[in-house]
């Protein structure tokens, strides 16, 4: 018996086993492709590298009087601290979930 689905958004059972593709069961094509929390915390962690770098050459070259753009370099502090902000929740957050994982009883 095949249940015909009353929305063409709703796809049948059979075309969803399709996206499984011989990879490791639970694993979709879909999230194979997706990046890691590891790629994802490496691209926040040199985010937050990049902009304190920049921030330290505009506050050098502001006491050297090479800068001509303090608005540039207001918004390039504000962005470093951001940067450094999300690193540090998603560290925490991270730590948190560890802990919690490590209480748990099996």
């Amino acid at each position: 018996m095949f249940i015909v689905p009353i929305s063409s958004a709703i796809s049948p059972l059979e075309s969803v086993s399709k996206v499984f593709d011989g990879r490791e069961e639970g694993v979709r094509k879909e999230d194979a492709d997706a990046p890691s929390f590891l790629d994802v915390f490496k691209g926040i962690y040199n985010n937050a590298v990049d902009a304190n770098r920049q921030k330290q050459d505009d506050i050098i070259s502001l006491l050297l009087g090479e800068a001509d753009n303090i608005e540039e370099i207001q918004a390039n502090i504000a962005k470093a601290q951001i940067a450094t902000d999300l690193l540090v929740t998603v560290k925490n957050a991270a730590v948190d979930t560890y802990n919690e994982i490590i209480k748990m009883s099996i």
